[in-house]
């Protein structure tokens, strides 16, 4: 980032590089307030509104930070929560999972995540990742989005069944989902009464307009 690209940045936008995949129709990179921002064309993806959110979300989350050595990350885009969970904990092992490719290779050109500590980034879809899990997680964070959409899939029993196999008998899911409607505001209710079917304990956290964090517990 060049020091004209930053002034500007705190002026307006400034768009890097605007592209497509084959699973987001649209992808803007741009220069905001000093710091790269990754968009999708209504949401964002990371390091603007997703890192607020999850910072005031880590700063309520009641959990025992020492005792985390595992992390899974599905949908891991340009890699924003993991410096916020290096401010609770510098050593533990992180795995991020992301599909689509060209978020990968964005994340990798302007934001770092290769030199990001003891953090495996994988290619690959999140649900065939837990369908071939065989690593217990501490916290499992699912961060999946199309757009402003989480896929049906991801809320299906049969993956949330599926994420509490992959849980430490202490472990937490973190499942974040916008509702902006009516219609998202029922598919909340609706993954949370699922949740509340598998797992022991299950909290639902409101943020901003329309964030929802959902947190299960394993034990």
């Amino acid at each position: 980032m060049n020091s004209f690209d930053r002034f500007l940045s705190y002026l307006h936008p400034v768009y890097v590089e605007i592209t497509q995949s084959e699973i987001n129709p649209r992808i803007e990179l741009s220069i905001r307030n000093g710091r790269y921002i990754l968009n999708s064309s209504n949401a964002n993806y990371s390091y603007h509104g997703l890192y607020e959110l999850f910072k005031k979300f880590f700063r309520k989350l009641p959990m025992d930070w020492d005792r985390v050595d595992n992390v899974l990350i599905l949908g891991f885009g340009a890699g924003c929560v993991v410096p916020l969970i290096r401010g609770y904990n510098a050593e533990c092992s992180i795995v991020g999972v992301e599909i689509d490719s060209k978020v990968i290779e964005l994340a990798r050109n302007y934001f770092g995540i290769d030199e990001f500590r003891n953090t495996q980034v994988v290619h690959g879809d999140a649900v065939d990742y837990l369908a071939r899990c065989r690593k217990a997680f501490d916290i499992i964070i699912v961060d999946i989005f199309i757009d402003r959409d989480v896929p049906s899939a991801v809320e299906s029993p049969e993956f949330i069944a599926s994420l509490h196999n992959c849980l430490t008998p202490q472990g937490k899911v973190i499942f974040n989902k916008m509702a902006y409607n009516k219609k998202t505001k029922a598919e909340v209710e609706k993954v949370y009464s699922i949740y509340k079917e598998i797992f022991p304990m299950v909290t639902l956290y409101k943020f901003m307009i329309t964030g929802r964090i959902l947190v299960a517990s394993a034990n």
